[in-house]
């Protein structure tokens, strides 16, 4: 988990097969971050079957016999379990170790719960709570949110809101290194009501600046392909705060729920950061790693221009 990316990725490149042994790689690490490499790899073994072996304090901890379970510190944690144990961590040293930490730290530690969230943006965001079945209501009314990319992927989420103010994500797209024209023609074949029914199309206020080679703006461009889009400059920091509000206000309710089908944005919700260390870590802005700042970027310039309608302007010819 605390590998440099470039050792690690050269590390795979280690292997020896020898006398009839078949060589390859474990990957033995706490996760402590849900962002690190831990979690990149993780990820990657269950879509591709590479098995995965999870174990925490519980299965290495030694046998109790002697101790008064309502008396122990471990006990609203362990609930018995050590009664039935087989390791050889001392339990001694587990409460050593506990009153020694912070909650959140010992979660991820040494029960193995999740990932510390010290540094990550949505804090709150849980998945048993803001991901549930979400599907396409012809009574709401639909918007779609933008965010441009080429190398960097180009992004659009699908999402309405009901009439007490949720924000529901039904869909998303995500794709790289493609045209303009066929984004549009994703994003029109995947929208689930004529066009003329979408109720707005927002995007980041970049994509109307023209461009050095083409001479002309995405905006544009989408304009010219029947796809009418809306922007509003704002702060990063803005955006952020709202997707927090939505997530979970200051009464505790939460407004926000997303599609399990959106697992893209699901998975950037849970990993999008602050800097780990450099001159950025002091600041207020979270990291821009080309992977889980797109989706999140879509989303906040929904709830930008959703927070702020159009005024409408009466002029006298």
């Amino acid at each position: 988990e605390l590998f440099d990316d470039d050792v690690f990725a050269a590390a795979k490149f280690t292997t020896l097969s020898k006398e009839g042994l078949l060589a390859g790689i474990e990957l033995i690490s706490t996760m402590h971050r849900p962002y690190g490499i831990m979690q990149r790899e993780v990820a990657a073994a269950t879509k591709t079957g590479v098995p995965v072996f999870k174990w925490c304090l519980w299965e290495t901890i030694e046998k109790c016999t002697d101790r008064n379970c309502s008396q122990c510190p471990l006990w609203s944690d362990c609930r018995g379990r050590a009664k039935n144990a087989a390791g050889y961590l001392r339990i001694d040293d587990a409460i050593a170790q506990m009153r020694r930490s912070s909650r959140s730290g010992w979660e991820a530690e040494m029960l193995c719960i999740r990932p510390s969230l010290e540094n990550v943006v949505f804090g709150e965001f849980d998945p048993t709570i803001h991901v549930k079945p979400v599907d396409y209501d012809p009574n709401l009314p639909l918007y779609r949110t933008l965010d441009f990319g080429f190398v960097n992927p180009f992004v659009c989420l699908w999402i309405q809101v009901d009439g007490n103010g949720a924000v529901r994500v039904i869909d998303e797209y995500l794709r790289s290194r493609a045209t303009i024209d066929f984004h549009a023609g994703e994003i029109k074949s995947r929208t689930p009501c004529p066009e003329e029914r979408v109720a707005a199309t927002f995007c980041d206020p970049a994509g109307a600046a023209a461009g050095d080679i083409t001479g002309t703006s995405v905006v544009r461009e989408l304009r010219s392909l029947g796809i009418t889009t809306r922007y509003r400059r704002s702060g990063i920091v803005e955006g952020i705060e709202l997707i927090r509000r939505a997530i979970r206000s200051g009464d505790g309710r939460s407004s926000l729920l997303i599609s399990p089908r959106c697992c893209r944005l699901i998975e950037a919700m849970q990993c999008y950061h602050y800097p780990d260390d450099g001159p950025a870590a002091s600041g207020e802005l979270p990291l821009k790693d080309g992977v889980h700042d797109h989706p999140i970027d879509a989303l906040r310039y929904f709830f930008i221009g959703h927070q702020h309608p159009p005024k409408t302007t009466t002029r006298r010819y």
